[in-house]
């Protein structure tokens, strides 16, 4: 409770020495996800003895706005459509399946341009995220051995909501009329997206969402 009593404290402090020269923007952005499931042991043989998981890329995009309450700090809001699931293959790789979900996500996170020139700035991200799955798809290689082993997932039966912390860092470049930056976060979710059933325990114990996305934002100044 003390360290996060001092860095709300020091939050406050930088706002107020800071000059104030509030802007907004509003823009696009999309991206790459690598996403996969933070799953745990099933109740009679660890999941990771019998499959590996398989990783892939998923796709996410979206609509930004940014406050900067001064020249270096602010705060920003998503809706994106992201694309996150898990993959899973056999130890002897033959068989693989591919679990994607489709969320819609709204991230809120404070926005800190470190350091760098008038143009060019370096920055990091950090905040929180809730998502609601939509839909979900599942593609199986071949159904020879995986099927039995698979971890199965639909929105219409097993948890929709997802919340986490994000956290990235970044590079953008000011062109006067918009600002263009690329950018690299990290989702980790704490909401099970498999129920846990304690009498039957079919589900894994843990099963969150965790994301690595890489981004290309496109903002552009509302006022100065």
């Amino acid at each position: 409770m003390k360290r996060i009593s001092i860095f709300f404290i020091l939050f406050l402090c930088l706002f107020s020495i800071e000059e104030v020269k509030s802007q907004s923007f509003l823009g696009v952005k999309g991206g790459v996800n690598i996403p996969f499931v933070n799953y745990n042991d099933f109740t009679n043989v660890p999941i990771n003895t019998r499959i590996r998981t398989e990783y892939f890329f998923s796709s996410t995009y979206g609509i930004s706005y940014r406050f900067m309450q001064t020249e270096k700090i602010g705060i920003q809001f998503d809706l994106n459509y992201s694309t996150k699931g898990w993959g899973q293959n056999t130890l002897d790789f033959t068989n693989t399946s591919i679990t994607e979900i489709n969320y819609l996500e709204l991230p809120f996170y404070l926005h800190w341009q470190i350091f760098g020139t008038n143009k060019f700035k370096f920055f990091l991200d950090a905040g929180v995220y809730a998502a609601w799955a939509l839909r979900s798809t599942t593609k199986i290689e071949n159904d020879q051995d995986l099927e039995e082993f698979q971890i199965e997932y639909s929105p219409e039966e097993d948890n929709r909501g997802d919340f986490g912390i994000v956290a990235g860092v970044g590079l953008s470049y000011d062109f006067s009329l918009f600002v263009l930056q690329l950018d690299g976060t990290f989702k980790s979710g704490f909401a099970n997206i498999l129920p846990v059933n304690h009498l039957v325990r079919e589900n894994p114990i843990v099963s969150t969402n965790q994301v690595t996305a890489i981004q290309l934002n496109l903002l552009f100044p509302l006022s100065k």
